[in-house]
């Protein structure tokens, strides 16, 4: 397995391998995950595990996690995964929207940011 990118790296990885920008704020609103791209890279939220992948597999992501993953040859195990708070996740994501000029999508996140920022505080 490659090095671990910093958790900034990953998440842009994961952003920018995917083929259409402002349906990542639709994915963060269901808290669902992706894949695709060159290679495969995207992100899991916990909810994307079903019994199969925690019983059997023995997969798990913590809550307010993300595990988010790039993996250039699969079948040779060449990549990495990292677990990323979602917060920080939403602020990266947030900002990558705006920048593409995407502000209605850039809105949204933030808008889920701000929700998990009171959770968190109450926490």
């Amino acid at each position: 397995m490659d090095p671990k990118p910093d958790l900034e790296t990953a998440c842009l990885e994961a952003i920018r391998h995917w083929h259409t920008l402002p349906q990542l704020a639709e994915f963060a609103t269901q808290r669902h995950g992706y894949s695709g791209g060159e290679g495969v890279f995207g992100l899991e939220c916990p909810s994307d595990l079903d019994e199969y992948d925690r019983v059997t597999r023995g997969q798990f992501i913590p809550t307010g996690y993300l595990r988010i993953y790039g993996w250039w040859w699969p079948q040779h195990g060449e990549g990495y995964e990292v677990f990323v708070p979602e917060t920080f996740y939403l602020r990266v994501l947030a900002r990558v929207l705006t920048e593409e000029g995407h502000a209605t999508e850039a809105q949204q996140v933030q808008q889920l940011l701000a929700a998990a920022a009171r959770i968190e505080e109450t926490t």
